[in-house]
């Protein structure tokens, strides 16, 4: 949990990088964490991927751009929400939310953010994109939450890739 603090604040303060503002890869970091979108997921959001204006916000994702082909609708924590609404503010329905690197480049941008938040090298170098991943699915068995609600979020077809491969214990 530190670590993740240390990484969001360090992206948001820091320069362009990789084609993005820090503030708006801080924002990526964040949405895949709460969400458990993937890298290229994230790339293919647009303005109009977001209902932000309802008492439930989501992030609705086409199954063309899912790795398992089908659509995804994930709830929004509402502070998420708030940032992201700012975000996407003046861009129109259909332009990119986010500026997104190519995905060969979101690892040594994951990296580049740890580094710069003090994170260890070695635990830096461990780290990419996807990690953000098994951070969310490692929060939502923190949580408590029962499961078989894991997998869906998760969007796993096989609960035992969902307890066995992406969830770490505090053990761990």
């Amino acid at each position: 949990d530190e670590e993740l603090r240390a990484l969001l604040d360090a992206a948001a303060a820091g320069p362009v990088a990789f084609g993005m503002a820090g503030a708006e890869r801080a924002l990526v970091y964040r949405l895949a964490v709460e969400t458990g979108l993937r890298a290229g997921e994230i790339a293919s959001l647009t303005r109009g991927s977001f209902r932000l204006d309802c008492p439930r916000p989501v992030v609705e994702v086409p199954g063309s751009q899912t790795k398992n082909r089908q659509a995804a609708v994930l709830p929004l924590r509402v502070g998420t929400a708030a940032l992201l609404a700012e975000h996407v503010r003046d861009k129109l329905p259909v332009a990119r939310a986010f500026d997104m690197p190519p995905s060969w480049d979101t690892a040594a941008m994951v990296r580049f953010d740890l580094r710069a938040a003090g994170i260890p090298e070695a635990t830096a170098q461990a780290m990419d994109f996807h990690a953000l991943r098994h951070t969310f699915i490692t929060n939502l068995a923190r949580s408590g939450i029962h499961p078989k609600v894991a997998q869906d979020l998760a969007r796993h077809s096989d609960i035992n890739l969902t307890l066995s491969r992406y969830t770490h214990t505090i053990l761990e």
